[in-house]
């Protein structure tokens, strides 16, 4: 006991903090800390596995996010394609053509842009306008989020998405449809505190 209180003196006076106990990790502390994050960068692998097909159809590519809404997505394997959300649309690039979509007029869409959106964005009140939200903390810094969807239109078409992730970067995300379709991305090189210049920004945020 006395061992004890000498030691804690002797860190006040050496200007040492005793050491802090582990926090469990909570929904709310989690989307704090993502949205406190300038933005993210990360390569991808991809498997979908699909009822019909005796094969998984699997690609890669990368992701970029920038604080608090736009997303880029390109494919580069097998074959090149382009996603970007912003301003309220999403728009995708295949083969040479083009299509826009209004995110806000399609509930199905804004979902399940916002499942994945709304964790890096930190924004609380969105993702559970659209999921029920289930976070379990794991050893150390690790955590898995599950949600599952509130709305009716959205059950139709989702049955749970789960990430993982550790700190403030998520490793893997599971997407299960209701027709059993499982789609599963894995994260890697993760950059959870990437800044994007102006020049930057509008370079990787558009589709070529």
């Amino acid at each position: 006991m006395k061992v004890g209180w000498f030691v804690l003196m002797l860190g006040s006076v050496l200007g040492l903090a005793a050491p802090a106990s582990a926090q469990t990790t909570t929904l709310e502390s989690l989307l704090e800390a993502f949205s406190g994050l300038p933005g993210l960068e990360a390569r991808f692998r991809e498997e979908k596995r699909i009822a019909l097909l005796a094969v998984p159809v699997r690609s890669e590519g990368q992701i970029w996010f920038a604080h608090p809404d736009r997303l880029m997505r390109r494919v580069t394997r097998p074959e090149a394609s382009a996603t970007l959300i912003d301003q309220g649309q999403l728009r995708m690039q295949s083969g040479g053509r083009t299509q826009a979509l209004s995110i806000d007029e399609n509930p199905v869409l804004r979902g399940f842009v916002e499942s994945f959106r709304a964790v890096l964005g930190g924004n609380r009140e969105t993702l559970e306008r659209f999921y029920q939200a289930e976070l379990t903390a794991g050893e150390g810094d690790a955590w898995e989020l599950r949600l599952t969807p509130r709305n009716e239109a959205l059950r139709g078409f989702i049955r749970e998405i789960r990430m993982r992730g550790h700190g403030v970067s998520i490793d893997e995300m599971t997407m299960t449809e209701v027709n059993g379709d499982e789609t599963r991305t894995e994260f890697f090189e993760v950059n959870t505190h990437r800044r994007f210049s102006t020049a930057e920004a509008r370079d990787l945020f558009r589709l070529r």
